[in-house]
């Protein structure tokens, strides 16, 4: 199976809005907030966020299969999460983690942060998962996956630079600018979750 740059980037621009590092940057910062070890804690949640939705690239089939569930109906109830993901963020106000990431007390921040609540669920959450799922139904053939796993794996390379900038960046463009980039994000997954929805609507009827 060939696959064109198009669909490289048709793939790659969905997991980034999903992912929405940008969006992340203030949660990470509150959490990281006087740690010198920044770099590293970006790159651990990255790592594991990077696990999770691998497992899930090559054993989400087996998942749906044990529980039943069709592929039009995981098509229109994923693409329904990926829109209520979307459409706080078109308001800049992102759903969990990233909204009252800033309002964690000490309590929620003991042990690893970089893997819970970083990797899990700010990265690797609902959004990101049903996303990869819906991608491995449509690209089901060895070089597919792959090239998922390289699209995962490219996101989350961007996501740690970010996140090891992440100081930088928001003296930079502010909570103005980061605002502005989350809602064309959000804009993105929904039109996204429209076209899955669409889709699973008419593979059930044909």
């Amino acid at each position: 199976m060939e696959i064109s740059w198009k669909e490289m980037v048709a793939v790659w621009v969905p997991l980034f809005a999903i992912i929405d590092p940008f969006g992340g940057i203030p949660v990470f910062l509150s959490l990281a907030q006087g740690r010198k070890d920044i770099a590293k804690i970006a790159l651990k949640s990255c790592l594991f966020a990077f696990l999770v939705l691998v497992i899930f690239l090559f054993g989400g089939r087996i998942i749906l299969d044990f529980f039943g569930v069709s592929i039009p109906a995981f098509q229109v109830g994923g693409g329904s999460i990926i829109f209520l993901t979307g459409l706080p963020m078109l308001f800049a106000y992102p759903l969990g983690l990233k909204r009252a990431g800033a309002e964690l007390d000490k309590e929620q921040m003991e042990g690893d942060i970089s893997l819970v609540p970083l990797g899990v669920p700010m990265l690797a959450g609902p959004g990101a998962i049903t996303t990869v799922l819906v991608l491995a139904d449509y690209y089901q053939s060895f070089s597919g996956r792959l090239m998922l796993m390289a699209n995962i794996f490219s996101v989350l390379v961007v996501t740690y630079l970010l996140f090891w900038q992440a100081e930088r960046i928001f003296r930079l463009i502010g909570r103005t600018g980061l605002n502005f980039l989350t809602r064309i994000m959000g804009l993105v997954l929904i039109v996204l979750a429209v076209q899955y929805i669409l889709s699973g609507i008419k593979n059930f009827f044909h």
